[in-house]
């Protein structure tokens, strides 16, 4: 169990020795043991990465903090989905309803998980 957060605790935390691929920032993440968002933890959550993004370098340290924080998350490259060349502002993009799919996607394979789990 993990002790309760109190005024004068503060998180720790520790550098990655070397990126998860050569192209990505080193991460950040707690210091074990790691404090849970349990509240977080109730929501799907998605990150959405394009390739021109300035968060394309480091999206997957928030995905690995999230997970470390008992939070379970799906991180998207919107190139594995065949989407290319998109800034971090890609909503505004001209190819924003390719964008909007993949995310109905997501929205549709949780859908239909919630919906095999509760017919269980």
């Amino acid at each position: 169990m993990i002790p309760p957060v109190t005024a004068d605790s503060k998180l720790q935390f520790v550098k990655q020795d070397k990126p998860d691929n050569p192209d990505y920032a080193r991460c950040w993440l707690q210091k074990e043991p790691a404090r849970k968002l349990p509240n977080v933890a109730k929501v799907p959550t998605l990150i959405i990465t394009s390739e021109a993004s300035y968060h394309a370098p480091y999206d997957h340290c928030t995905a690995n903090y999230l997970t470390q924080a008992g939070v379970k998350n799906t991180m998207i490259r919107l190139t594995d989905h065949g989407v290319r060349g998109n800034g971090h502002m890609m909503m505004l993009e001209k190819n924003n309803m390719a964008i909007a799919r993949v995310m109905a996607e997501y929205l549709d394979r949780l859908r239909d998980g919630a919906q095999r789990t509760a017919q269980r």
